[in-house]
């Protein structure tokens, strides 16, 4: 289960990395590519089908701008 800030922190991380915006919805699919702890959770779970594969649909943008993502990191990073 990923957390809110590891959902707002995917969303930080995503604009920073490919200069486009998402939703914390969208941040928290996001979440293990940017989380060690997701990360480490995820591969733990496919380890034993070396035919798995692991996709990311990144969606979500038209309810997020600059301002809402400051305020999110403010709020849910920044404690």
């Amino acid at each position: 289960v990923c957390t809110d800030g590891e959902a707002v922190q995917g969303c930080v991380q995503f604009a920073s990395d490919h200069l486009m915006l998402v939703e914390p919805a969208c941040g928290a699919a996001l979440a293990p590519l940017y989380s060690d702890r997701l990360r480490a959770k995820l591969l733990d779970q496919l380890k034993d089908n070396e035919d798995s594969v692991i996709v990311v649909e990144v969606c979500g943008g038209s309810g997020v701008n600059l301002d809402l993502l400051r305020g999110w990191k403010e709020s849910f990073l920044e404690k």
